[in-house]
């Protein structure tokens, strides 16, 4: 069962055409009700530009971002050397984590000297990496397409580097389009802010939850829509409801 969202795919079309004074969509909505397959769907259909596809809930590091984006920019004809001459040359170089942490000074002082060099390292690549796919974008509104899903799930200090710097650079360029999506999600600083348009996508609801047992013309269902809708946890076990049905056998 396919559930479009016509109107949010129709905004994404306009914004990666170059049709809409915005250069960012982001996404709003609550567990479950479809933020990461309208993502997908919005993937789907513009493969013809090179799109990068990251998933925050299961990414822990700003290095760990950036890799994802410049290996699927990589696969996909973005030169890239120069970003890779300063992964190799910097490395993976551990963030250390103070949470419930114990140390004399000494240590503390080497601890504090190793996160000051991953983030200006972090930096350099993140410029980079940014100037790079900017710079394959024959023109605005033919430049690649950075999608970034389950931003609410990711730990706070790659939420604020995401906020206050990934994105603010990724849109100066006005080359490069975002689509984000979480429970939550940023709120960008001016004059980025005007370079984002904010979509909460519709509550999943009993009177929706009804449409489909309509259109689907499931007729064991009828009547219980307000019922399932009280005990599914949003579109992804609402649609393996609706499959059994179909599927079961008898």
């Amino acid at each position: 069962m396919h559930v479009d969202r016509v109107e949010q795919l129709a905004h994404a079309a306009r914004v990666i055409g170059d049709g809409a004074s915005h250069r960012a969509l982001f996404f709003e909505g609550d567990e479950g009700i479809g933020k990461t397959a309208l993502l997908i769907e919005v993937h789907r259909r513009h493969g013809d530009s090179t799109v990068c596809y990251v998933d925050l809930a299961t990414t822990w590091a700003t290095f760990d971002v950036l890799n994802h984006i410049y290996r699927q920019a990589s696969g996909q004809g973005i030169r890239m050397d120069s970003f890779r001459a300063l992964k190799q040359r910097y490395g993976e170089v551990p963030t250390v984590n103070f949470q419930g942490m114990s140390m004399n000074r000494s240590h503390l002082d080497i601890a504090l000297s190793v996160n000051a060099d991953r983030e200006t390292q972090n930096s350099a690549m993140s410029d980079e990496l940014v100037a790079r796919l900017a710079e394959s974008a024959a023109d605005p509104g033919s430049g690649p397409i950075v999608v970034l899903d389950g931003f609410d799930r990711c730990e706070p200090p790659l939420q604020s580097w995401i906020s206050t710097g990934f994105l603010p650079d990724l849109l100066a360029t006005r080359r490069i389009t975002v689509f984000l999506a979480g429970r939550s999600v940023p709120s960008l600083s001016h004059p980025y802010a005007g370079a984002v348009r904010n979509l909460i996508l519709p509550p999943f609801d009993a009177t929706t939850v009804q449409e489909w047992i309509d259109l689907a013309g499931l007729d064991e269902l009828k009547g219980s829509a307000e019922e399932l809708c009280s005990r599914l946890d949003g579109l992804p076990s609402a649609i393996s409801e609706f499959l059994s049905h179909f599927t079961r056998e008898g």
